[in-house]
């Protein structure tokens, strides 16, 4: 919500002189009306240029009348703005919220709405029974439209980091298997094996359709009860720990060290809950493991923790390193230590 707010309304929200809340009323309501704004087409059809609310009207198909007040909401909240009595898209609407836009935002803006009003309805009951709902994929597998974006956004959200990572990562000399457990998508898997020509990779996730590409092969099966293939030169655990309780997630950390052959590499990319982003990443990093525990039963576990686990499944941890592509997220690799017995 990019409502420009004067230092000095922002100074009277701060002190609780005025409603804090009603700023989150604000951007609940804002959210709603750009979900309308891109069902009608409204910030794709300025694109093109600014427009009259009648010309807009006939463009998106819409009642000028109705229109008006969707475009005062959009206007007030800083997602539309009027010049010379023509209707145009702001700096942030074009980088945002436009079907041809780098990220297209709405899509994200429109599955987070869906899963906080549906999925979080018996929040409060959940904290005070300590019992998550849970069901988020079940929810999501009857969700085609939703379960669309949250995978392009999974997929999206691993190119863009991929290549950071495997520039961070150097492989064991001569490695020849990688298991990436959780990554349905490939991405990850598809990054190492391009930069490591020698090297094949075997994708284990229960939501992927069996098959095999080139040097990829994909394995539909669950990560906790499957049985692993062993002695594999690399493993990675990538954004999957989060989606477990700490007894399960502590419990694939060893399974994963379990694959490797003595000397392996253990690879974990994961999301922190403290991390060196602004304001808002670390809100939405809040509201993420909140999101986690609710719907999933898991939730950001602290690096310490993610540590202790890889050295208690026999694994040595070097250092956490941030990603510059993305504040929220760490590295931590481990090597698998040799049988001494």
């Amino acid at each position: 919500m990019p409502i420009d707010l004067p230092p000095h309304e922002v100074a009277a929200f701060r002190r609780g002189e005025a409603p804090a809340p009603m700023l989150d009323l604000i951007g609940l309501m804002a959210c709603h009306a750009i979900g309308a704004a891109r069902s009608l087409g409204l910030f794709d059809a300025l694109a093109a240029g600014p427009l009259t609310t009648d010309e807009l009207a006939e463009a998106v198909g819409a009642a000028p009348d109705g229109l008006d007040q969707l475009l005062g909401l959009l206007r007030a909240t800083g997602y539309v703005e009027r010049r010379d009595g023509r209707h145009a898209n702001t700096p942030a609407t074009a980088a945002w919220l436009c079907s041809t836009s780098p990220v297209d935002y709405g899509r994200i803006l429109g599955l987070w709405q869906a899963i906080v009003e549906e999925q979080w309805a018996g929040l409060a009951a959940a904290v005070r029974s300590g019992t998550p709902a849970g069901g988020f994929y079940t929810w999501l597998a009857g969700r085609p439209d939703l379960s669309s974006a949250f995978h392009d956004l999974q997929r999206g959200l691993a190119e863009w980091l991929a290549e950071e990572v495997v520039s961070l990562v150097p492989l064991p000399e001569a490695s020849k298997s990688l298991l990436d457990l959780g990554g349905g998508h490939g991405s990850y898997a598809e990054a190492f094996c391009r930069a490591y020509p020698g090297l094949s990779g075997t994708i284990v996730d229960s939501a992927v359709a069996e098959r095999s590409d080139g040097n990829l092969t994909w394995r539909a099966a669950d990560l906790l009860t499957a049985d692993l293939p062993g002695e594999q030169d690399v493993t990675v655990l990538f954004n999957v720990l989060h989606g477990f309780g700490a007894a399960d997630a502590a419990a694939l950390v060893t399974k994963a060290a379990g694959t490797l052959r003595a000397g392996g590499l253990l690879i974990v990319l994961e999301s922190m809950s403290e991390h060196r982003g602004n304001a808002a990443d670390l809100a939405f990093s809040a509201g993420f493991s909140l999101n986690l525990w609710h719907t999933q039963g898991g939730g950001l576990h602290a690096p310490d923790t993610i540590r202790g686990w890889l050295e208690a499944a026999g694994c040595t941890a070097g250092p956490w390193r941030e990603l510059t592509r993305s504040p929220a997220h760490a590295l931590l690799t481990a090597n698998k230590v040799a049988d001494q017995s």
